[in-house]
């Protein structure tokens, strides 16, 4: 039987009918209990909290409400490339459905926004720092939005993988909504975690729906290796006796395209998937790994989230990851469609050693919150060599770079510095007055465009000036930035370069802000070391891994033997 909490003004209490066309239109014949329940309650008006596994079906819990008529609703989204993925899904079932993201054009977001405002769009994906931006969460709330869908909701809590500060906003922002029924989601949440997601989110009365950690078709395996030597040849067999397709993940974007390459050396279909990978290249690689012209990829943590492929029958870890969370996201990718899949993570000594020392690595004092701050000052200008360089900034202030990126990463969630817009980069005009004058090739609307920007900015136009795409678009005269500067640059005219690293500061930390934000970063290095322990203990023990596993997501069905981890197979 339902409970209920206090119902959002804007829904009825009655449950929402699913005709069967509906169903069949996202190819399935009824839903499980947990995703009837969730929108059940949704549709009554009650925040939800869902935990459901990989493969569990978490989307269709906020997406068939709004195809059936609570419209418009919004979902926080983390990553522009699963808002894609989803979008782009949704409009082959034939759901009305947009993002708003840095990935579309200001045209598209426009179009998006009138289709909302017309009542045409059913759901916004937006990622959680979109929704800082005061007029966008004033334009969301003017539609007041039916309910608010918040995806990978661990990433609120600091005891969940993936933390993201941003989403620490999303209280506030459902009260900026109008307070909307809020349903939140992820696959992987220990008992604090969920304490963290109710709390922050300020969930009323949630209905909590716990689907079972469990996933008895993964066999769980950790197999010990003595050198690098062996590690490969390990991978190397497993890739070639996966009796279907294999994913593969390794720790950093090197490690994936030297295994894929070794694998292909090897006879096998293989490539490397990385977010250092132009955009076009890891889109080719998942859709060949799809369609099965692939039959190994190799990933870092960047592969998996939205990738909906049923068939994977191997997943092989090439070390221990950090946390469990991470191991149990990516070990899901296996065997979506319920049959057998092995789950093997190889480890030596070495990684175990190499992972706590890289936990311990960022340090982080009072004295170097306060100089790194005081260096960024000048980063208005984006040109300023300081920011350009990160490696350069660890330098002058005498620390790592994971140093310096923690402090960073902490000055950012105070508030006290934030990134320098994406779309501002630099300009540096290369061609000559004579040549501008003569060259017949240069098209004349180009010719212009040089010539408005070093009437207006005079030498600077030729030495280095920092502009905004908005500033870009207005001397462009009605043509794409992107479009004239890919010209230019094609002609050697002028050159459009972004920073790699810029940041604008508000205000210097005091002292005793300073210090706050070092035992914070002291309680985190805490937290990190605690969890990786876990990992260490799952892949060293001798009892049964799966009871190991469940036990950390407070799941402590299993208390003997699964009859399916390694240990457990194996002979007394």
């Amino acid at each position: 039987m339902k409970g209920r909490g206090r119902a959002h003004p804007s829904i009825r209490a009655m449950p929402l009918i699913l005709p069967p066309d509906v169903l069949a239109q996202f190819g399935i014949r009824s839903l499980r209990p947990t995703q009837q329940r969730a929108i059940d309650a949704l549709s009554d008006g009650r925040d939800v909290l869902v935990v459901l596994p990989t493969g569990g079906g978490k989307s269709l819990c906020y997406q068939l409400p709004a195809v059936c008529g609570l419209t418009p609703a919004i979902v926080v989204s983390p990553l522009v490339a699963l808002m894609k993925d989803q979008v782009d899904a949704l409009h082959r079932r034939g759901v009305p459905a947009a993002q708003l993201s840095s990935a579309v054009t200001p045209k598209a977001r426009e179009r998006t926004w009138a289709g909302l405002e017309a009542g045409d769009v059913a759901l916004v994906y937006i990622a959680p720092e979109a929704l800082g931006v005061p007029k966008t969460l004033a334009r969301l709330a003017a539609l007041r939005p039916r309910y608010l869908a918040v995806d990978e909701a661990h990433c609120i809590s600091e005891w969940g993988e993936s933390f993201r500060p941003a989403y620490l906003t999303l209280g506030a922002v459902r009260r900026s909504l109008g307070d909307p029924p809020t349903i939140a989601l992820t696959a992987t949440a220990t008992p604090r975690t969920r304490r963290d997601i109710v709390d922050r989110l300020a969930l009323r009365d949630p209905l909590t729906l716990l689907a079972g950690f469990d996933r008895p078709n993964l066999q769980l395996e950790s197999e010990a290796v003595i050198d690098e030597r062996q590690r490969i040849t390990r991978l190397t067999n497993g890739a070639r006796a996966a009796p279907g397709p294999a994913v593969f993940y390794a720790s950093s974007r090197r490690e994936t395209e030297r295994l894929a390459a070794t694998f292909r050396r090897s006879g096998l279909r293989a490539a490397a998937y990385h977010a250092g990978l132009p955009l076009s290249d890891r889109s080719r690689a998942q859709d060949a790994f799809l369609e099965n012209r692939l039959a190994v990829i190799v990933a870092t943590n960047a592969f998996g989230m939205g990738v909906d492929k049923p068939d994977v029958r191997l997943v092989m870890h090439a070390a221990p990851p950090l946390t469990l969370e991470a191991y149990y996201q990516e070990a899901g990718r296996g065997g979506r469609d319920g049959a057998l899949a092995r789950c093997v993570v190889l480890r030596s000594p070495s990684d175990l050693d190499r992972s706590r020392q890289r936990l311990a690595k960022a340090s982080v004092t009072t004295a170097n919150l306060q100089r790194l701050a005081n260096l960024l000052v000048p980063s208005q200008r984006v040109e300023s060599d300081t920011v350009r360089s990160q490696a350069r900034l660890a330098w002058a202030l005498g620390i790592t770079e994971p140093s310096l990126a923690t402090a960073v990463r902490l000055l950012v969630e105070e508030g006290l510095v934030v990134a320098a817009p994406r779309d501002t980069g630099q300009l540096r005009i290369l061609v000559s007055d004579e040549r501008l004058a003569r060259d017949c090739s240069i098209a004349c609307d180009d010719a212009a465009f040089v010539r408005r920007l070093l009437t207006t900015h005079g030498p600077l136009a030729r030495s280095g000036l920092t502009l905004s795409y908005r500033q870009l678009a207005e001397s462009a005269a009605g043509d794409a930035p992107e479009r004239i500067l890919a010209r230019l640059a094609a002609q050697q005219i002028a050159v459009w370069t972004l920073p790699s690293f810029a940041w604008r500061v508000r205000r210097t930390p005091t002292p005793h802000e300073a210090d706050a934000l070092v035992r914070r970063h002291h309680i985190r290095t805490e937290r990190n070391r605690w969890r990786f322990e876990q990992v260490a203990n799952f892949v060293s023990t001798s009892r049964c891994r799966r009871a190991v596993l469940l036990r950390y997501f407070g799941d402590a069905q299993m208390s003997v033997s699964c009859r399916s981890c390694d240990n457990c197979l194996a002979p007394r």
